[in-house]
């Protein structure tokens, strides 16, 4: 008797396959937990060293471990672009010195705040693509950014003018969590015209290794040795911070972006999960709701991108 499974078994009982959307979904969760992990090695680490000298090695041994697919031909480097690539990738730097400095425990920012802050890059990429793209926004999302802006103003100055806890540390930390949110909001804008023409992978290795050029005259001013500890924390922050932007790449190209944009915002309970694990600490009032008011008014601006592309196709705009 033939206990074996028949190889013709019938497709009624056969696993079906994920669809892209959670396929999509599953990639973002992964992306979401190792920006996280990134983030709190990164602010474990940086109680001893620089946060500048930091930046230099992430960027540089992220691009180190893209480079097999350098060597193995997986990828094309060959652009046109370069202008464009040197831009982005200079303003990125600067997005990803600011938020390492905003979560320098010199400023006293937890992750969970840090992330809180950083949904504001969504609302920035509406203005830059007003300003750069020339793209229309209507009533609608003209008043989803500014209700999103009040958002941020609920988990900064409002508890600041109140004398309340419960907001965020209303310091330079937040500052430069602002200006990081903002610098990112640029490069997704500079992104938008060169996918085009650069896979997702090669966008990756650019801009890693001019960011490790860009930085390194500045972490020169401040260079430390580390201990083998540290360099361990430093090689497993960069990795994971790989894992997570090759996750999201993966993960936006999958699945539908205005179904996996909302994704996102799963890093504020996994940045209040890590900060209660390393601080015992957890957001106050004011960011949750300051947070609640970014995301609905970017869950807006995210359907309305979604309406619009369906009543017309938007073309890829160039730049450079």
């Amino acid at each position: 008797m033939n206990n074996n499974p028949s190889p013709t078994a019938p497709s009624s009982i056969r696993r079906r396959p994920l669809s892209g959307n959670l396929q999509g979904a599953l990639w973002m969760i992964v992306s979401g937990a190792g920006y996280t992990l990134h983030l709190a090695l990164a602010k474990d680490i940086t109680a001893d060293i620089h946060p500048i000298f930091l930046a230099f090695w992430r960027s540089f041994l992220a691009f180190a471990f893209c480079t097999p697919f350098i060597l193995l031909g997986r990828v094309r480097l060959h652009t046109h672009r370069f202008g464009a690539l040197v831009t982005r990738s200079l303003i990125g730097s600067a997005g990803f010195v600011f938020g390492l400095i905003a979560i320098w425990p010199k400023f006293d920012l937890p992750l969970a705040e840090f992330n809180a802050l950083s949904f504001t890059r969504p609302l920035f990429v509406t203005l830059l693509a007003v300003l750069l793209l020339h793209e229309k926004v209507g009533p609608h999302r003209t008043t989803a950014v500014i209700a999103g802006f009040c958002g941020v103003l609920v988990m900064t100055l409002v508890p600041a003018l109140l004398g309340s806890d419960g907001g965020t540390h209303f310091n330079l930390g937040s500052l430069f969590a602002i200006l990081s949110s903002l610098c990112f909001a640029f490069t997704i804008v500079l992104v938008k015209s060169l996918t085009g023409v650069h896979s997702p992978l090669a966008l990756l290795i650019w801009a890693n290794l001019l960011s490790s050029i860009f930085i390194l005259p500045a972490a020169l001013a401040v260079w430390a040795a580390p201990s083998l500890t540290e360099w361990i924390q430093i090689a497993g922050m960069a990795f994971f911070g790989v894992v997570a932007q090759f996750c999201f790449i993966k993960g936006m190209s999958v699945g539908d972006a205005s179904f996996l944009s909302p994704m996102d915002y799963l890093r504020l309970p996994m940045g209040a999960t890590a900060d209660w694990v390393m601080i015992r600490a957890l957001p106050g009032v004011f960011v949750w709701a300051g947070a609640g008011i970014i995301v609905v008014s970017t869950l807006y601006i995210t359907w309305r991108e979604h309406v619009l592309n369906r009543v017309k196709p938007v073309e890829p705009p160039k730049l450079f």
